[in-house]
């Protein structure tokens, strides 16, 4: 009845590597993973006692992350949550 499944709203491009076709959106998602996971290894590769300036960083922002999650989930049932919402929240955050 409705013919929509072919209809293509604007110009889309693809890449392929090999036999697999992406669209720029997951190559920019595979950016901000590299990006993340640089940027986090090199700032915690060797700590200190007394932080660095990256080391500080991330662990101001761990903090943030911890203690916004315990004011909205709870005392008692936050700490699970922590890792899941650091991960939307950083992934978000330097998507945009």
């Amino acid at each position: 009845l409705y013919e929509i499944s072919g209809v293509e709203v604007g110009q889309h491009f693809y890449w392929q590597i090999g036999v697999s076709k992406c669209m720029p959106s997951t190559y920019n998602s595979w950016v901000v993973i590299a990006i993340l996971l640089g940027s986090a290894a090199i700032a915690v590769r060797n700590p200190q006692t007394i932080p660095t300036d990256g080391q500080n960083f991330f662990e101001y922002v761990l903090e943030f992350i911890r203690d916004v999650s315990k004011t909205q989930i709870g005392e008692e049932e936050y700490g699970p949550w922590v890792p899941f919402i650091g991960t939307l929240f950083l992934f978000i955050f330097v998507s945009n």
